[in-house]
């Protein structure tokens, strides 16, 4: 008797199926990125030095307001990408991650997220660095300067 009941709760599971739990994933990103560094500075021309850890993109001299630099890439295999910038003036710098992989929280993809494509544009300003959000039409303050002593 315990056989039979066995048997057809076993079969009606196989039947009907089980519900399988399911795993929330971060929906796909962009395939390219593109990372733009921008001179919003009042009166002071800018030095920026940004890499990676296969990827050393030099130094290069934003002079007036409004010079941008930038470079694009496609995210690794790994999904593992990480770009860094330092960002100096003459009397301040500030160094920081200008591009990270984001396998949980979408912080830095909702904001760089411009249609379909990833771009993310930093703006050197007198009072820090700022990050565009695509989504809320804002720049945000992200990074204070560090003043040199």
């Amino acid at each position: 008797m315990i056989k039979n009941i066995v048997v057809f709760f076993l079969s009606t599971v196989a039947l009907v199926g089980a519900e399988v739990p399911r795993v929330a994933l971060t929906p796909p990103g962009p395939s390219r990125y593109y990372i733009h560094v921008v001179n919003g500075l009042s009166k002071l021309g800018l030095l920026v030095h940004c890499q990676s850890k296969d990827d050393d993109l030099g130094y290069n001299r934003l002079l007036n307001h409004g010079d941008d630099y930038q470079w694009n890439f496609k995210v690794n295999f790994w999904g593992t990408t990480l770009y860094w910038c330092k960002l100096e003036t003459p009397h301040a710098s500030v160094s920081f991650e200008s591009f990270w992989p984001e396998t949980q929280h979408l912080w830095l993809r909702d904001r760089c997220k411009h249609g379909t494509v990833g771009t993310c544009i930093w703006t050197a300003k007198d009072d820090g660095i700022y990050l565009r959000n695509f989504l809320a039409n804002v720049d945000e303050l992200i990074h204070t300067w560090i003043y040199k002593r």
